[in-house]
Order: structure tokens, then C-alpha cells, then sequence
């Protein structure tokens, strides 16, 4: 057969005398999103690809390519388009930009161990919920619900993305599946362009190419089928499809705008272009998608991915081999083995499993971060955590309002929606279109109940995320609605209108106005109140932190005595808590001075080398309490952390002694 046996056939879809939605409208029905073009793309066709590898027999294979057509090919493509939308149109238009292109860029993305685009070509045909409907959802129809547990998607919206990077708005697909007992393989052009009005009749903008049909005096188009279907795809330069093991679909988008994965960058050469542009790409799906790269407990990865860009080809690598994704991934076993649930006391039932990875480490680079920089996803330090559903799809990560500080460890954290029925829905359910977010209150389609379950959830995610990061200021204790392990909330009013008071002023500062000249005079030496300045958790310990400022003159020998107090009914009580453990001082810090850290005795990036005198811990627990130093300015900052052993609200009363010079 050869190529120009035979020509495909345009049709333009009016306008039903009923109205209908315009291909401008599709176009924005996935909404406000923070995902870009681009993103979207590679969660959308990631996400269906994994759904039609349900039921399967074969590890799912997802690529990615960007290429440029061959001559051969731009001949085949041109013929296929030859009968294009009416002169004058901003869709003919397009297309004829693209068309009179010299060099033809193609996206083209691909599956393998999928089921296909099966179902019937039809949208009127009737058919069962059960039964597959994809060609025509995905072909024709818009916003259709799966109505199947445990897949990414749901609305359908989430295709108007592939048009919407195309500079012509249109795709070519081709797709191999089991219909009828058989496999019947389809191709068809589809464009999603905008509304126009031609001879005397209004347009919806949604353009096919294929075999035009006619049923009760209406024309309508089906794809190519079997082996015309499977040379024009290999005319195209698409992957062949053949028999079983081939099953599967390819999207070839046309003219992608790829331009953001440029990120503004000139390149010197082709091949340093190809080589940014592949790595971005990995890098996008990494972030999005890691889990469904990351080994089973079988040690068998759920899906394979390849990157093509102009030829420079590469693998998807195993997140546990990546830095700081393995960190994510050891949280994802975790959460996979069900070793820790979020559950939900009033409905009596498991909500989801959580799993966490803390690491002392700085952040080791990786090829991504090397060639990437600021652009590559993965953070300089990471603190996220990753809400999933069954599916394993990244559906957003979460992350602290404060950044981690240097001392603190990175933290990957992961959480998966349970599989049971009524729950997993209520996830699934509250996502929107670009399935970026959990949003129950927004959701129509889930009951009260199932909200509750979705708000519970996130509410335990955070509070486990603020614990991740040290952070404890917005925890709130309640002996009736949490396990006995939850922590004590030290609010910085508490901590602030409580402090102990030290020699001097209210505040353990003495005035040094001159009386007669009211003028300050440094050879007076005034130490600031206590400042609570939050709590946090450290290698397990709640450690809550103040801070103070001397002012006195430089060259002054200066002594200092702290005692933390536990704060009992508005009134400071003791230096014990209710459980008998007393609050320690574990580290003192003076700006530009010396830092005694207990902590982080072992690590000495973070401890001051002066520490290392002290070799008997009663002589350096006194250090902490009662230190000594020679001002090497006028003004200087101290920070004294307090490791609190028991569920309570602390104080720290401060005094100072000058020593002259």
C-alpha cells in the first residue's frame, strides 16, 4: 500500500440547534491551576497511561519524544491535513503557520501494556458503566467520569491540555486495542480550535480528520481502522503497533510550544539544547510522578519511562538512587507496608498510611540539580510531604511555611489515601479538574461524611508535618482528642508575657539614662527580656527557643545565669515537669562569639570547637547554664534553647553580671 492510497477527510462540527460547547470553552475547562502547559501534559498522559494499564499483563511503558519530522513523513502528515477549516479562520490559519514550516517539531508521547483506546467509535451508541468507552470519551466526548476506584482520573477535562501546547491546537492519534474479540487498530486527527461562523452557519471550533460517514441524513467522522490506520502511523513516523504486545496508544502533538521548558536559556549548540530540554522533561516527571518509579516491595517497578528529545535518549532512574528522592521513597515503603495509619475516631475508620524519612544530610547534588540549577524541582532542602491516592500519582506536595534552618535534618514525607471504597472516593472526588489539590468543601459529588474524612485527613498531615519540621507552635494539646504522645503548644504570647524576670527591670534590663543629661551611657550593661521565639524538634527531643540582646561596652567580661520554669496555671512553678524530668539548657549560642551545643555535640559544622574542653558533662551542662564571655562589640545577640521533657509551657528567667574589663 502505498502512501498516497488514500486521503483523509476534514469535518467541522456545527453547531446543534441546541447549543453545545465551544472548543474555546473546552479549552479553559481545566480552570485555575499552579501547574504549567507543560506539566499538566505529562501528569495528564502519565495518569491515563496508568489507568490503562489496570487489568493488564505487562509492566506499563510511558515515553516521551521530541523529534523532528523527516521529509518522508512532513509529506505524509501534509497529505493527511490537506483538507483544512475555512480561509479566513484563526484555526486555518494556524495550521497553515505549521504546515509552511521547514523544520517540523513533533511531541509525541506513547504507551505500551495499556489496554488501548477501546470501546465503540460512536458517542450516541448506548453502553454499560462497566463497559470501556475511551476511544469516544477521550475522542469525542467532554468531561466524562471514569467511575472506577483507584485510577489518577476522573473529569476528563484534563485532554484540552494536549491542544492547548499545540501551536496549530491539534493531535494525530493512534491507538491499538481489543474490541469485539479482536484487535482493531484506530487513527484519527483531532483539532480543538475556536468558534467561527462560515456560509451562513456557526461552528463549534472542534475539527477531526478520518473517514467522513453520513447516518439519518447527518455526517459524522470514524478513525482509520487496522491496516490503513497502521501505515499511516508508520508513514507518520510513529511507534509500530501490531498484535498484543504493542497494545496501546500514541499522541503526536503538533508544533509544541516547549518554549518554558527553555527557561530563557541560549544555547550554543543543538546538542546542549537536547540535553537541557531532555533533562527537564525527567525532571518534571520525577517530581510528579516518582512513586510509579519507585521499586515495589517485590522489587518490581511499577512503570517504565523513556525521554527522546532530537534523538538524545535516556531512562527514567530509580528515585531511590536520588538524592533527596530517596528520602521520599523510603517514606513511600513505609506508607505502602501500612506501618502507620491516619484514623478517623468518629467514623471508626482508617483514613489513609503515612510513612516518613528524616536525613542529617545536606543536599547531595544530582545531574538534575548540576545542569537544572534553580529551575530543576527538586528543592535545596527538602521538607515536603506527598499526598497520594492508591493510584501513586503525586497529587501535591506540602510543605511548611518556614523554611527548614541549617541544624535542622531534611524530611520526605508520604501519605496514601486508603483503598476502601467510600474513602478513596471522597479523595478522588475532591480533586479538581487538574487533579493538583484536595478540596472537599468545593466537591458536589461526595457526602458530608466524606469530606469530614478528606478535612481530618489533611488536618493530621499537617500536624505530622509541622512536627517533621520542628515546629509545634500550632499545636494545640487536648488529652481527649489525641494519643498520649501528642506535644504541647508554646504559644509566643505565653512565652513572651511570662518570661522570668532577671536583675534589673521587669524586663532583666537596668536603666541606664543619665539622669541629668538623659543620655544613654554605654559603661551601663542591660540585658534584654527573654524572647520566645518558637519551639522545635530536634533528634526527637521539643526544644523551645529564646533570644536576648546585651548591650554594654566592648572589651567587657560578661556572666550570665539562665533558669527555665514550667509555667503552671499563669504562675511559674518549677524547673521540674509533671513527669520529674527537669528542663535542661542544651545550647547557648553568642553572635559572632561561641556556640555550646549539646545536640549536636558530634557534629562540628555545628558546635563550637570550644566546647570540646569540657569532658565531663557536669562541667559542660554548668557551661550552659552559667557562660562566660569577653564582649567583642557593643551589642550582641544570645540564643539559649530549652529542652522541654513533658507536655507543658515554658519560661526562662535570665540574669547578668558585669565583670569589668
Amino acid at each position: 500500500m502505498n502512501q498516497i492510497d488514500f486521503q483523509s477527510s476534514l469535518y467541522s462540527e456545527p453547531n446543534s440547534i441546541n447549543g453545545g460547547i465551544s472548543a474555546d470553552g473546552a479549552s479553559n475547562l481545566m480552570g485555575a491551576t499552579s501547574l504549567s502547559p507543560i506539566e499538566i501534559v505529562l501528569r495528564e498522559t502519565l495518569q491515563n497511561s496508568w489507568d490503562a494499564s489496570l487489568g493488564q499483563f505487562t509492566q506499563p511503558v510511558f515515553n516521551i519524544k521530541v523529534r523532528s519530522l523527516r521529509e518522508s513523513e512532513e509529506n505524509c502528515i501534509n497529505n493527511f491535513l490537506s483538507e483544512l477549516p475555512p480561509i479566513g479562520t484563526i484555526d486555518r490559519k494556524r495550521l497553515d503557520q505549521f504546515l509552511a514550516k521547514e523544520n517540523k517539531v513533533v511531541l509525541e508521547i506513547s504507551d505500551f501494556g495499556t489496554k488501548g483506546l477501546g470501546g465503540p467509535l460512536s458517542a450516541s451508541e448506548s453502553h454499560e458503566d462497566d463497559k470501556d468507552y475511551d476511544f469516544v470519551n477521550f475522542v469525542k466526548n467532554f468531561g466524562s467520569h471514569k467511575h472506577k476506584e483507584n485510577q489518577g482520573g476522573e473529569y476528563g477535562y484534563g485532554k484540552s491540555s494536549f491542544f492547548n501546547i499545540s501551536s496549530c491546537r491539534t493531535i494525530i492519534i493512534n491507538s491499538l486495542t481489543n474490541y469485539e474479540g479482536k484487535l482493531e487498530n484506530r487513527l484519527i486527527g483531532y483539532s480543538l480550535g475556536s468558534a467561527f461562523n462560515f456560509d451562513k452557519q456557526r461552528y463549534t471550533g472542534r475539527h477531526w480528520w478520518g473517514c467522513i460517514k453520513q447516518s439519518e441524513n447527518m455526517n459524522y467522522v470514524d478513525p482509520f481502522l487496522d491496516e490503513y490506520a497502521e501505515k499511516l502511523a508508520e508513514d507518520m513516523g510513529m511507534p509500530k503497533r501490531n498484535n498484543d504486545l504493542t497494545k496501546g496508544t500514541t499522541l503526536m502533538i503538533l508544533d509544541p510550544d516547549l518554549s518554558e521548558l527553555l527557561d530563557g536559556i541560549e544555547f550554543q549548540n543543538q546538542e546542549d539544547k537536547s540535553n537541557y530540554l531532555n533533562t527537564r522533561i525527567q525532571d518534571l516527571i520525577l517530581w510528579h510522578a516518582w512513586p510509579k518509579f519507585t521499586p515495589n516491595n517485590n522489587g518490581e517497578t511499577p512503570m517504565k519511562c523513556n525521554v527522546s528529545v532530537f534523538e538524545k535518549a535516556d531512562s527514567i532512574p530509580d528515585p531511590q538512587n536520588i538524592y533527596p528522592y530517596s528520602l521520599l521513597a523510603e517514606a513511600l515503603k513505609d506508607a505502602r507496608e501500612k506501618k502507620n495509619n491516619i484514623y478517623s475516631k468518629k467514623h471508626k475508620i482508617i483514613l489513609g498510611y503515612s510513612g516518613s524519612q528524616q536525613s542529617g544530610l545536606l543536599g547531595r547534588e544530582s545531574k538534575y540539580k548540576n545542569l537544572l540549577g534553580e529551575n530543576s524541582k527538586i528543592p535545596d532542602k527538602l521538607s515536603h510531604f506527598a499526598l497520594l491516592r492508591p493510584a501513586e500519582l503525586v497529587v501535591k506536595y506540602l510543605k511548611p511555611f518556614k523554611e527548614l534552618d541549617d541544624r535542622q535534618p531534611q524530611w520526605g514525607a508520604v501519605f496514601i489515601s486508603s483503598e476502601k471504597k467510600l474513602v478513596e472516593e471522597a479523595f478522588r472526588k475532591s480533586e479538581p479538574p487538574a487533579h493538583d489539590d484536595w478540596k472537599p468543601e468545593g466537591s458536589p459529588f461526595i457526602s458530608a461524611d466524606q469530606k469530614t474524612f478528606v478535612k481530618t485527613a489533611l488536618r493530621e498531615i499537617k500536624s505530622e508535618m509541622r512536627k517533621l519540621s520542628g515546629d509545634t507552635s500550632e499545636l494545640i494539646f487536648d488529652t481527649k482528642n489525641n494519643d498520649q504522645s501528642s506535644l504541647a503548644w508554646f504559644a509566643g504570647e505565653l512565652g513572651q508575657s511570662m518570661i522570668g524576670k532577671g536583675f534589673g527591670g521587669s524586663d532583666g534590663s537596668r536603666d541606664s539614662t543619665n539622669k541629668n543629661t538623659g543620655t544613654k551611657k554605654r559603661n551601663k550593661t542591660i540585658l534584654s527580656r527573654p524572647n520566645y521565639c518558637g519551639t522545635k524538634f530536634i533528634d526527637g527531643k521539643v526544644v523551645a527557643d529564646f533570644s536576648m540582646e546585651i548591650s554594654s561596652s566592648k572589651g567587657k567580661n560578661i556572666e550570665l545565669e539562665f533558669c527555665p520554669l514550667v509555667i503552671s496555671d499563669g504562675k511559674e512553678k518549677s524547673s521540674k515537669a509533671p513527669n520529674g524530668k527537669e528542663l535542661k539548657i542544651v545550647k547557648f549560642e553568642a553572635e559572632k562569639h561561641f556556640v555550646l551545643d549539646q545536640l549536636n555535640s558530634e557534629n562540628e559544622n555545628l558546635t563550637s570547637k570550644l566546647m570540646k574542653k569540657y569532658d565531663k558533662n557536669d562541667l559542660y551542662n554548668e557551661e550552659l547554664t552559667k557562660p562566660q564571655l569577653k564582649l567583642n562589640s557593643d551589642s550582641v545577640k544570645i540564643f539559649v534553647s530549652v529542652e522541654v521533657p513533658d507536655n507543658v509551657a515554658v519560661s526562662l528567667s535570665a540574669e547578668i553580671k558585669d565583670k569589668g574589663f
